[in-house]
């Protein structure tokens, strides 16, 4: 599939995790699992950015290559560790 020459791919890739994560999450799956699963994607995110070249990276490919990975990388792994945080027990009420 491609719009105006960019082909979309991996950004469909990231979206269909992001999705998924949602998905889980709207059906009852605990908040942690889906937040965990919408920042492992936007890792991945990161991960294709760097590995795809550049006339294929599509519309994952926004500003220079190690830009868009880092801050996909950046949002994946704080995503991935505010969910892991819910599992803390900081209090016992």
């Amino acid at each position: 599939m491609s719009v105006s020459g960019k082909p979309w791919g991996p950004y469909l890739l990231v979206a269909a995790g992001t999705a998924a994560g949602l998905g889980l999450i709207a059906f009852g799956v605990a908040t942690w699992v889906g937040g965990a699963v919408i920042g492992f994607a936007l890792v991945a995110g990161a991960a294709l950015r760097l590995i795809v070249p550049d006339d294929r990276a599509g519309l994952l490919g926004v500003r220079t290559r190690r830009m868009d990975a880092f801050v996909l990388l950046l949002l994946g792994a704080a995503l991935v560790a505010g969910s892991l945080s819910l599992l803390l027990r900081l209090h016992s009420t």
